[in-house]
Formats: structure tokens, sequence, C-alpha cells
């Protein structure tokens, strides 16, 4: 009889054994974080805000890499494909990623926000109609492309962008939709107000131009209606002679007081351009991507840059 009652009990300990790590699989499974791999700077801010504890986000671009000569490791690949979903701009955008998406056989695993707007939403390169620039300094480059790349400024297709990565986000990790709806309520009321900052800012200042290191604000431009003059080109490259004197004399003749300063891209050129004018640098942030200390401080968003980068866009346009 004891040794029935033993054998009993330890049935029913193993049991209770077998369950309780059944449900710690099941409790592991429901807890495990959504792996997203992301590009520039603002995409992996809109996970991170709309995703909140239920994403682990990372960028295949490290912080403060100047992405115009940036080329993904066989290892950056490998993560995106194992993720388990990709997030980038759009194949016409942004090469690089394309490059890494195109290594992703699942649809479900990549999204490109470009298939979700018009075509006409997107700005063409026309740089090289209108200016003559240097080629093959500096090292090895690649060209963004046919269309300009940097979209993320532009807070209303924001909105559509933020979206779409709501939406991803529920496809895979249903459990969480509230939480991500209710996340990407606020992000779209932050980007609203943002948009209105610019609107407010531009309002008196259609048709003045805002001197820049490099043509990187032609969405901003184009929505709010001044114009950019880029000293390096969408591709970084610099100017011919012919232009940079061109620039000079403008700047001069204009009495422009300030030129937007980018820190990821090289300033050599725009450093010798201040040296010939009176124009005062103003720090701008193309998001591109951020430094090693921003990204590991929880109040630098897409949001807070914008708020800084408004500021200096403010001060560019006056009087110009």
């Amino acid at each position: 009889m004891k040794k029935i009652t033993f054998f009993t009990l330890l049935v029913l300990m193993i049991g209770v054994a077998a369950v309780a790590c059944s449900n710690s699989n099941g409790d592991n499974k429901d807890n495990k974080k959504v792996k997203v791999y992301t590009t520039v700077y603002p995409l992996t801010s809109f996970v991170e805000q709309i995703g909140g504890e239920h994403v682990d986000v990372k960028s295949i671009y490290p912080a403060g890499t100047d992405l115009h000569s940036y080329e993904p490791t066989q290892k950056d690949i490998l993560k995106a494909s194992k993720a388990d979903f990709f997030v980038y701009t759009g194949d016409d955008l942004d090469p690089v990623a394309k490059k890494v998406a195109g290594t992703i056989k699942d649809k479900d695993k990549k999204l490109s926000l470009q298939t979700h707007i018009k075509q006409s939403e997107l700005l063409s390169d026309h740089d090289d109609d209108e200016h003559e620039h240097e080629h093959g300094h500096g090292g090895e480059e690649h060209h963004h492309g046919k269309y300009d790349p940097h979209i993320w400024l532009d807070p209303v297709l924001d909105k559509q962008f933020s979206k779409n990565i709501k939406d991803k986000l529920i496809a895979q990790d249903p459990k969480h939709k509230k939480e991500y709806e209710e996340n990407y309520k606020k992000l779209a009321q932050d980007l609203t107000k943002i948009d209105e900052q610019l609107t407010a800012i531009t309002k008196d200042k259609q048709n003045n131009v805002a001197y820049i290191s490099h043509d990187s604000i032609g969405y901003l431009a184009k929505r709010y209606g001044f114009k950019q003059e880029g000293i390096q080109n969408m591709n970084a490259e610099d100017p011919s002679q012919k232009d940079l004197t061109k620039i000079v004399h403008d700047i001069k003749s204009h009495k422009v007081k300030y030129i937007l300063l980018e820190e990821n891209v090289s300033t050599k050129v725009t450093d010798t351009v201040r040296k010939e004018t009176d124009a005062k640098p103003v720090k701008f942030n193309n998001m591109e991507s951020v430094s090693s200390k921003q990204l590991k401080d929880k109040d630098v968003t897409y949001q807070s840059i914008m708020r800084e980068n408004i500021k200096s866009l403010d001060k560019a346009l006056q009087d110009s």
C-alpha cells in the first residue's frame, strides 16, 4: 500500500512539474518581444514609441554613421533577416536597405514604407540639372539614387509611416493591439503639432532660402513653401569651383545670416563657405543617424530633435 501511495505521489509530482514547465514556456512565448530591424533613426524612434516594452528594435546603421558611404556587412544582413520584420523607407529611397530587403524572401517579414504613399510624393534628384558636382573624392561612396531619400523629415508623411508600423506590429502581435493603438495615437498627435509649428514659422517666409551643408530638407521645402540651397548635393558630393563661387556670392549679396550645419555630413566645404562669408553655423540634425549618446537617452525622440530643428530652420530662413 505504501509503495502504491509513493508511486502515485511521484506521478502526481511529475505531472504538476510538467504542467508548470508548459505554462512557463507559454508565458515566455506570450511575453516574447517583437524583434524589429530598421534603418534611419526616425523609423527606430517610431517603432520604439509605438511598440514600447513589447519590441526589441535595432538599426542596421551604426550610431553616427555617414550613410553616403556606409555598406552593410554580411552580419548586418543576417541579423535583419532573422528579425520578426525589417522596416525601411523603400527600394527607391535607400539602396543599402534594398540590398538587405532583397535577402529576405518572406514578404511578411519586411515593410517598405514607400509602397504606402503615392509615387508623386517622392522628390526626384534635379541637382545634376542645376549644378555641377565633383565626383570620386574622399573614399568610396554610393548614390542614394533617383529620389531624395530624406523623406522622414516630413511630419505629414511620417503620420502615414507610423500608421503602417503600427499596423505591422498589430499583425505580428495582436495581443497588444490596444497599447499599439494608444501609443500610435500619441505619436500622431505629436506629429500634427510639429506640422503646425513648421507651418507657423514658414507662413511669412514663402520663397525664402535656407542654406544647408547638403540637400536634405527638400521635402520640408516642398511642403512648407521655402527653398533649400545645399552646399553639397543630396549625395554629399562637393560643388564644382564654379558653383562654389556662386554660392559664396549669393550668400554675401543676400546677407545670409545663418547656414544649417549637419552633424553627420562632412563640413569641410561648408566651413570654407562660412569663412568666405559672415554666415554663422546653426545645428540641424537630418536624423540619417544619431550619436550613441542620443540613442541611450530616453528623452531623445524624433519629436525632440525636430523641435530643435524647427528653431534652427526658423533662424536660417530669416531675411534670406
